[in-house]
């Protein structure tokens, strides 16, 4: 039951992350019973993980849905990346990096403008891709552990996907990864912060309307919260011009 419940699990997770199971849908015990050809006991197990995981709440006697995105979160995510992130650059750049290692950088940039050149973009991809070139610095400065705990922050790898795929700003994304591997091959440490900053608060900027319309349903609202949003969203659309 063990195996049984963890492939559940992970197929699960898998597409609530991917956004294929939407912030606050009801999952139904036995809709994934017949699904995986299971019997509860399994499906009860996978869905505490979840919950244990943040991906669910289930609720005696009514059922369990996902978990809505918290935004406030996801700001405080935003915020431990530029600190972290721009530090292990910075160490990155010092290290001098071998033409073979910066050859590795442009290449994933390069997969990158494949993919938004085509038709459809497959969003799942260019996540991967985009994760691999953030985690490529994490790894050569021994700090592989640090970037699996951002990529396990629920909320963040959700709202990143939704960015993905509802405002559809991949070229964006992708010009702000030549400039941070400018800055990296001419050794430019004074960029990092301003392009890095701008970078990772660009999702909040192109999502700031659709959050408060399209996809209110996938967030906590708090009228306190909303009208902090507004505000710092304005401010986001000076920074990152």
């Amino acid at each position: 039951m063990a195996d049984i419940s963890t492939t559940i699990y992970d197929k699960l997770k898998k597409d609530i992350i991917s956004l294929k199971i939407k912030p606050g849908e009801k999952l139904s015990e036995q809709e994934v019973c017949e699904r995986f050809s299971v019997t509860r006991p399994s499906v009860r197990a996978a869905f505490q993980r979840l919950q244990d995981t943040g991906l669910l709440e289930v609720v005696p006697y009514k059922g369990a849905r996902t978990t809505l995105i918290n935004l406030s979160s996801v700001h405080q995510l935003i915020h431990l990346r530029i600190a972290v992130e721009s530090w292990l650059i910075k160490d990155f750049i010092k290290s001098k990096p071998s033409p073979f290692l910066l050859e590795e950088l442009e290449h994933n940039i390069r997969m990158q403008k494949l993919h938004t050149e085509t038709e459809s973009v497959d969003e799942k991809e260019f996540y991967r891709l985009d994760s691999a070139f953030h985690q490529f610095w994490f790894d050569r400065m021994k700090c592989s552990d640090l970037w699996t705990m951002i990529q396990t922050d629920m909320n963040y790898e959700r709202f990143r996907m939704l960015d993905f795929v509802g405002t559809l700003g991949y070229k964006d994304i992708v010009a702000d990864h030549v400039k941070l591997f400018e800055a990296i091959r001419d050794s430019n440490t004074d960029m990092v912060v301003p392009i890095l900053t701008s970078h990772l608060n660009a999702g909040l900027k192109r999502m700031g309307y659709p959050i408060r319309d399209d996809y209110k349903a996938y967030f906590i609202q708090d009228e306190n919260v909303d009208k902090y949003w507004q505000d710092y969203n304005a401010e986001l659309i000076k920074l990152c011009k």
